[in-house]
């Protein structure tokens, strides 16, 4: 029996131990889990909402200030701050939360834009255009020929020794993103085999009433004598049309035409042959724009291309209205069975498009929405803010260094893309067609606007 009491005493001597060792830590280890708790929740408090300017000196001598205090640009940035709720909607969450910067891949330096008319595409050649200019990259430009837009390779032809200038010498092209049509064959004849292919699409109903609103085509509204002149032309497209060549036609499949497609489908229909061309599209385009959705679309073409955000900040340009007198949406159903190809076009890339994101997972919406407000306040200093002597700088965040917005970049995100073509075709050939006394009077009338 003492035997048993003793063996229970020596058993039941660690466990007092361990409570007199758990006793005297107690209030150390509360004191620390409060001071995590409160630590996560000053966290979740502070974290950056928006990206706050600060508005310096863009001379020389400022711009090496700033490189040598880059490392401080956050901090002097963080004035604003959010609650984070514990709902999932990524609106609700902050977008400027763990400011380094990753770089995964090397940025695609060559790209050929596929220009497609009414498609929101001005606005995404600007991107193009500037890129290459600020690297002094090398673009593919037209011929100038007499009655012929100096910014249009073709309306009815792609890529050929008649109607482009060779590289300067000793170079070789990095971007294409002047109005022409795609052929496989010819593009990849002049671009050099590491350039992404990127193409623009908007709802094909849109793009027509669009198309009509600026062409104003002849054979609809000339030769049809009718009140409701467009309408008109939905029922019978063929028989006003007449025999013209699909080419040469603006209102028939217009986005398929400049996207190549076969020309045996704009005399027969065939689902088969139009998704297996779409299928080759595929393979060839890293990426299509959805114009609907084009502030996405450039968020996930940043990704692609591996640019900068301050590479694909834009402004709106060409924008029209979207009601018109001659046409509305109770017609687009006609229109739907006309344009097939479109229709075809445009459903295929607007589902890569969603599937593309949704591969990105939630830092991507999350990225747009950084994005979105970024872009807004640019545009908002280019375009209303008069004196730009002083530079706009952003703060860096998750997806970007610390940049700052200049008054020659405001310049460039509004310049006319006829100037912008006439400039780099000074710079590569040395000689404009319009000369600088135009660009002068031009960015004058854009300065009186800001």
């Amino acid at each position: 029996m003492l035997q048993i009491l003793f063996r229970l005493t020596i058993l039941s001597i660690p466990i007092v131990i361990l409570t007199i060792y758990a006793l005297l830590h107690e209030g150390k280890y509360l004191s620390a889990s409060k001071s995590n708790v409160a630590d996560e929740k000053q966290q979740n408090k502070t974290v950056h909402n928006s990206v706050r300017p600060i508005f310096v000196s863009t001379s020389p001598s400022s711009f090496s200030q700033r490189n040598e205090s880059g490392a401080r640009i956050g901090h002097l940035t963080s004035g604003k701050s959010v609650v984070l709720t514990s709902l999932i909607d990524p609106r609700l969450v902050s977008t400027n939360f763990l400011p380094e910067i990753k770089i995964t891949k090397v940025p695609y330096r060559r790209v050929a834009f596929l220009k497609v008319h009414k498609a929101g595409s001005t606005t995404a050649q600007n991107i193009f255009l500037r890129y290459g200019e600020s690297r002094n990259l090398t673009f593919v430009l037209p011929i100038i020929r007499q009655d012929h837009w100096d910014n249009v390779i073709g309306l009815q032809s792609t890529l050929n020794d008649r109607n482009i200038l060779p590289p300067p010498k000793n170079k070789t092209y990095d971007i294409l993103c002047c109005h022409v049509l795609y052929d496989s064959e010819a593009f990849h004849k002049y671009m050099p085999t590491d350039t992404a292919y990127i193409g623009i699409v908007r709802e094909p109903f849109d793009q027509f009433l669009s198309t009509l609103n600026y062409f104003r085509a002849p054979y609809i509204f000339e030769r049809i004598k009718s009140q409701s002149r467009v309408l008109k032309f939905l029922q019978n497209p063929a028989q006003y049309e007449n025999g013209l060549p699909y080419k040469w036609s603006m209102t028939n499949n217009r986005m398929a035409v400049e996207f190549g497609f076969p020309s045996n489908l704009f005399r027969k229909y065939l689902e088969e042959d139009s998704m297996n061309y779409l299928t080759k599209l595929d393979k060839e385009f890293q990426f299509v724009i959805i114009m609907e959705y084009f502030t996405e679309s450039v968020v996930m073409m940043r990704r692609i291309l591996g640019w900068t955000i301050k590479d694909v900040l834009y402004l709106k340009k060409n924008s029209a209205r979207r009601s018109y007198s001659f046409a509305d949406n109770t017609h687009r159903h006609m229109y739907e069975r006309y344009a097939k190809l479109d229709y075809d076009l445009y459903n295929f890339f607007y589902r890569r498009l969603w599937s593309q994101i949704q591969k990105e997972g939630l830092d991507f919406h999350l990225e747009l929405l950084y994005f979105d407000r970024l872009r807004k306040e640019v545009e908002d200093y280019c375009m209303y803010t008069v004196d730009k002597r002083s530079g706009y700088i952003i703060a860096a965040s998750k997806w970007s260094a610390a940049f700052v917005v200049s008054q020659d970049d405001c310049d460039n995100l509004k310049k006319n893309e006829l100037f912008f073509v006439e400039r780099i075709r000074k710079r590569q050939y040395g000689f404009q067609k319009r000369g600088n006394l135009m660009e002068a009077v031009f960015s004058r009338l854009n300065r009186s606007h800001t």
